[in-house]
């Protein structure tokens, strides 16, 4: 596979050359993701994605998408997009609403939950009630507050519940442990969903500390591998947390009760999944939730 020699032909040549690798993808994707369909949104994406055109090691790009094919993920902004760092280094990172699909999927999970708290909110957590460890209720018809917290809790299949809670200084904290978001304070780059997407890089932090303690597939592990590629966007070394910040798992035998309380994870049909409209200027993934368009192609997480 040639690299493409100078950056104004990086899209066309990295476009052809995944198109080639069709057939290897084909090996790597689940059942129900043809390899067109996969061909066709990664070509989209790397069109669309955000300094695309700053990509110093186009191989870089290859591993990002076949990470992605790998993982079962598409390309979309939606399940997962493309970043370019401030390196010229191209990833694929995972996003909540790819990850709540791997959960399902994995057949594992009966429901989860991961969800911000607010001030507002109504919200009880009780690590010591094995069936409902966790009470949350949200009132929209009135300003919701700021955030304080952030969980993530699951109902599993074989029995028992699994969750975990942080307050926002938690999350801060790893935060604070990322290069891009340190790159951000220091002016080396213009934005970081950190900034911009808090609420949304607080969810993906809850859930992967959560995901280390989820059952694991015997034959297709794509959770967890995804779960684990939000891993280079931040430490999560043990060491490095504050004490007793850790999932919790319980036994409950009764699950009905907790279970009737969290969302279903069950995703939901996109008759457009491929059609996907794009600000022809930024390149950004128009979603349709008003004020709410969440992290885009090409940000860098």
């Amino acid at each position: 596979m040639n690299a493409p020699s100078t950056e104004n032909n990086l899209i066309p040549v990295v476009k052809a050359n995944i198109a080639k690798m069709e057939t290897e993808f084909a090996k790597a994707l689940p059942g129900h993701i043809t390899s067109a369909r996969f061909v066709r949104t990664a070509q989209t994406a790397i069109s669309m994605t955000r300094n695309i055109d700053k990509v110093r090691d186009p191989q870089s790009l290859y591993g990002a998408v076949t990470n992605a094919a790998a993982d079962g993920l598409i390309l979309d902004g939606r399940e997962a997009a493309l970043v370019i760092d401030y390196n010229g280094v191209a990833s694929y990172r995972p996003m909540m609403r790819g990850l709540l699909k791997l959960a399902h999927n994995s057949g594992l999970i009966k429901s989860l939950v991961v969800e911000v708290v607010r001030d507002n909110d109504i919200f009880v957590y009780a690590p010591t009630d094995q069936e409902r460890p966790i009470v949350h209720q949200i009132d929209l018809k009135q300003p919701r507050g700021e955030v304080y917290a952030v969980y993530a809790m699951a109902v599993l299949v074989s029995g028992g519940i699994v969750f975990d809670v942080m307050t926002s200084e938690d999350v801060n904290r790893i935060r604070d442990r990322s290069d891009a978001y340190r790159a951000f304070k220091a002016g080396k780059i213009k934005s970081t969903p950190w900034s911009t997407d808090w609420s949304e890089m607080a969810r993906k932090t809850v859930f992967r500390r959560l995901s280390k303690y989820l059952p694991s597939s015997t034959d297709r592990d794509s959770l967890h591998s995804a779960a684990d590629r939000i891993d280079d966007d931040y430490s999560f070394d043990v060491e490095a947390d504050a004490p007793g910040e850790q999932a919790t798992v319980t036994t409950a035998k009764k699950r009905g009760a907790a279970a009737a309380a969290l969302k279903d994870i069950t995703p939901q049909q996109d008759q457009q999944a491929d059609e996907v409209d794009h600000d022809q200027e930024t390149g950004e993934i128009i979603d349709g939730q008003a004020g709410d368009p969440g992290p885009q192609q090409g940000d860098d997480i």
